[in-house]
């Protein structure tokens, strides 16, 4: 009976990789709350030292400002996708380029784009503003800003670029800069300085400047593992297959964009028309409630991407699904938790941003109605972002349709039935969006990759114990010979696979490690890898010190020796351990 409960608790759990996403998650969670604050902050700074106005400025600005996105997930969106399934492969040469070859893009794009768009501005903002002092007064505003954009957009693809080294805490502190630096040059240039809306502005531009200063500090860590090569400029063809495979990635995100900047313009000029300019200020602060869902959610997102990659990348599906679905359990609850607290103090809510007493049971009402569709936004938001991390593109493409299109439709139905109904609609429109969704998931039910590679011979789940490991080592030589290996190797493999355990159980003395073991067939041989949680090691660098008191020494020796190849990398604070076991020539396994 111990023995049959000693093997049940190796197989295949969620632990490890469910885990990490979850902690890194909860990371960029603390992070983007900061991010999602200081927009409120602006927000509530603008109602209370400014007016009502401010409030319609900022509204009727976002279509301007969501080119900045659009382009992003054009160009940045895919680069640390694309750099962890190149890790993911042993290619680490490749994600360097990669990085290089899209900082290169990015910086030449934006530059293209964003001199034109200062040049016309005004008179893009004539297509959907009627209020020609607001027009003046959106300027003020957004200028500064989309001037910045260009090297800003080449420090946010670095820090993207960075999540690759598990640097979660460094970007939450540079978040947490960004935004107490945000607030502090608000009270300065807009309540101390009186500059009005482009104190704003400037707040935003100097503040998230000193803040990426904090992450581009990663430069000079020895954690670091990536850096851009641009001596891919002149490998002209290279550059551009990573720049089209970039696009590839992101063209659902910017489909996303562009359809979500439609939608934007069509609700502001419904909500315009119908409301003025008092109901553009009840859409600024709805805004800047569900930009707290979305950014918390794109926090979660920004983990589930990169796990869910590299396990793509190693064709580990398993580990793609639990990445999944631990970040969708904390976007659902993102969205619960800010439905709860709205629907509970939408009178205050509308209160604290300071606009006329006659607006603000009506601002609560719309709230109140608008933030029912905050669960199925965090939802889409996750999965939109992990299905092209699993290379589907043409369902993320399908999926962006309705989730954009059904708002769009809404918007101009709302546009007869008045203010609440601009509100409803969104609603309704983003609930089918996510019911849609839910239906595709439940008629795959594996989260869109296959079910299990069908070259696995077996994958575990174990805390890295004694009589766990003993207990694995006997399934794995029972599951070898149950594939008609000959004797001999399913003996060595499984010492292989024993000793590594316990070289790296050797390495965390004071630990518990829990370790994710996998083993694959191939025409001659089997590859094992192990991932695991623990410190960093490298058996290769311990052998060649040649200290046989070293803790895991003889293991590392065993390892070495009985091997045919052995790569170690540390990957988002995981080690990874790869090592190949050629079969004997004349051995030929059933499989």
């Amino acid at each position: 009976m111990r023995e049959n409960q000693e093997i049940s608790d190796i197989y295949r759990r969620s632990s490890l990789i469910a885990g990490r996403t979850s902690k890194m998650a909860l990371s960029y969670i603390g992070s983007t709350l900061c991010a999602a604050a200081v927009t409120a902050i602006d927000s509530l700074i603008a109602g209370i030292s400014i007016g009502a106005d401010a409030l319609a400025a900022i509204a009727a600005s976002g279509p301007l400002l969501a080119v900045a996105q659009i382009l992003h997930c054009l160009l940045g969106f895919g680069i640390d996708k694309l750099m962890i399934q190149a890790i993911g492969k042993g290619n680490r040469k490749e994600a360097d380029r990669i990085f290089g070859a899209i900082i290169i893009a990015v910086f030449a794009v934006y530059l293209a784009v964003f001199l034109p768009l200062l040049l016309f501005e005004k008179q893009l903002l004539r297509l959907y503003v009627h209020d020609p002092d607001l027009i003046d007064t959106v300027i003020l505003y957004s200028r500064p800003i989309l001037a910045a954009a260009p090297v800003f957009e080449v420090f946010l693809c670095i820090e993207r670029a960075f999540r690759i080294d598990g640097r979660a805490k460094l970007l939450a502190m540079r978040s947490v800069n960004t935004n107490v630096g945000n607030i502090l040059f608000d009270f300065l240039l807009v309540g101390v300085l009186k500059f009005g809306v482009n104190g704003l502005a400037w707040a935003s531009v100097i503040s998230s400047l000193l803040g990426y200063c904090a992450s581009l500090s990663h430069f000079f860590s020895k954690k670091r593992t990536v850096t851009p090569d641009f001596s891919v400029i002149f490998s002209f063809r290279e550059m551009l297959s990573y720049i089209k495979a970039d696009i590839r990635i992101g063209s659902s995100a910017t489909l996303d964009e562009l359809l979500e900047g439609v939608a934007l313009t069509v609700q502001t000029g419904a909500i315009s028309a119908v409301g003025g300019a008092d109901g553009l200020a009840i859409w600024a602060i709805f805004k800047t409630l569900r930009g707290i869902v979305m950014s918390l959610s794109n926090g979660v997102s920004g983990s589930v991407s990169v796990y869910a990659g590299l396990s793509y990348g190693q064709k580990d599906y398993d580990g793609v699904r639990f990445s999944a679905l631990a970040g969708t359990k904390h976007a659902l609850g993102i969205g619960l938790i800010v439905d709860v607290i709205i629907l509970s103090f939408a009178g205050p809510i509308a209160s604290a941003f300071h606009i006329n007493s006659e607006l603000r049971l009506l601002c609560a009402q719309c709230l109140r109605i608008g933030c029912i569709a905050f669960p199925s936004i965090a939802f889409l938001t996750i999965i939109t972002s992990y299905l092209p991390s699993v290379n589907r593109i043409g369902l993320t493409h399908q999926l962006v349709l309705f989730q954009k299109l059904l708002p769009i439709i809404a918007g101009i139905i709302g546009y007869h039935m008045g203010l609440r109904g601009v509100f409803t609609g969104y609603v309704i429109a983003c609930s089918a969006a996510a019911l849609i969704l839910l239906c595709l998931l439940k008629h795959d039910g594996f989260w869109f990759v296959p079910e299990r590679d069908p070259e696995m011979i077996f994958d575990y789940s174990i805390l890295l114990k004694p009589d766990r490991i003993a207990a694995m080592k006997a399934d794995v030589d029972e599951k070898l010979r149950s594939c008609a290996y000959p004797a001999t190797f399913c003996s060595k493999a499984s010492l292989v696979t024993e000793d590594s355990m316990n070289y790296i159980s050797q390495q965390n003395p004071d630990t518990e490690v829990c370790a994710d073991i996998r083993m694959k067939r191939y025409e001659d041989g089997v590859q094992i890898t192990v991932i695991d949680d623990g410190v960093a090691y490298n058996p290769l660098s311990d052998l060649a010190e040649a200290d046989p008191d070293r803790p895991g020494a003889l293991e590392a020796m065993i390892i070495l020796g009985l091997t045919a190849n052995v790569n170690y990398d540390r990957v988002l604070d995981l080690n990874h351990l790869s090592l190949y076991l050629n079969l004997p020539a004349d051995a030929e396994p059933d499989v």
